[in-house]
């Protein structure tokens, strides 16, 4: 693997109608929706082809179980694979995990070849999800079979190089286990960011709230979510996260041209949370300093 040759392609695999307060913005306007798509990626280093997430269902399923959902024309993910960019779903090497929520697993059977990797405390919830989220999990309880019944997934538990120029590491609020995939590029660190974010405006202040960001509204953690939107920032030339329309306005990143973001930029009036207490405001104890 160089890096010279890695290349990653979004995949759209469909459309879900979200809410713009309860899910896109904490503190969105409620009420108000939006269609999302739903993308996966799949990369290719040159030595290993890769999945990041497999995405939707068939519509009907989606709507019926989910959100309303239209697929417009977008293939599964194994037949765009196949249709649209000239690779058999058998020459996947490994399929890579952020969660296990309902959208970002299906089809993944069709992968006869792959390794299956994900959290740890993702594949624990799926197994024994909190009855909050049996939907999200697809549990048997609701009558429906989760699309990894039957897997066996290689578990990721902190900061891993899973391949090479590949690596997880811990992203967890919108879902108990959720981790980012940052991929080393010609283009810098480009982080496939699941959903710690759903759009890059996530990013962007919130300037009604004064907020460093406008962070999702759909969690489990909010405290670590706000602290994994911040690590993304800290880590990222570049984001590509699994429900932002424009990710699908290039075929393949890095592109052409593809300038790279300001890591952790500063913003006069709007303060980062981790790591910007004022010097001073804190010390450690004189018992810490005992032996």
């Amino acid at each position: 693997m160089t890096i010279s040759e890695t290349k990653i392609y979004p995949i759209n695999t469909g459309w879900l109608e979200g809410d713009l307060g309860t899910y896109i913005f904490w503190k969105g306007p409620a009420g108000k929706k939006k269609w999302q798509p739903v993308y996966c990626y799949y990369i290719d280093t040159g030595e290993y082809k890769i999945l990041v997430d497999t995405g939707l269902c068939d519509e009907e399923r989606a709507t019926k179980y989910h959100h309303k959902c239209e697929k417009r024309g977008c293939l599964q993910v194994h037949e765009h694979l196949k249709q649209k960019l000239g690779v058999d779903p058998d020459e996947i090497d490994a399929i890579v995990f952020t969660h296990l929520h309902w959208d970002h697993v299906q089809n993944m059977k069709e992968f006869k070849n792959a390794r299956y990797i994900a959290p740890k405390a993702e594949i624990e919830m799926a197994y024994n999800p909190l009855p909050l989220y049996y939907r999200t999990y697809e549990s048997p309880v609701l009558g429906i079979e989760p699309a990894y019944n039957g897997c066996a997934f290689e578990m990721i538990d902190k900061e891993t190089e899973v391949l090479p120029g590949i690596t997880m590491f811990p992203t967890p609020g919108h879902s108990v286990g959720h981790m980012g995939v940052t991929v080393a590029t010609t283009g810098g660190d480009i982080v496939i960011c699941g959903d710690a974010i759903f759009e890059a405006r996530n990013l962007e202040p919130n300037e009604d709230e004064k907020w460093r960001y406008w962070v999702p509204a759909r969690f489990v953690n909010s405290y670590e979510g706000w602290k994994s939107v911040e690590e993304i920032d800290k880590r990222a030339d570049y984001v590509l996260p699994c429900h932002d329309e424009q990710c699908g306005d290039h075929e393949f990143y890095p592109f052409e041209g593809m300038k790279k973001r300001e890591r952790r930029k500063f913003i006069p009036g709007y303060h980062f949370y981790f790591g910007d207490m004022p010097p001073g405001a804190a010390r450690a104890s004189e018992d810490s300093h005992k032996d």
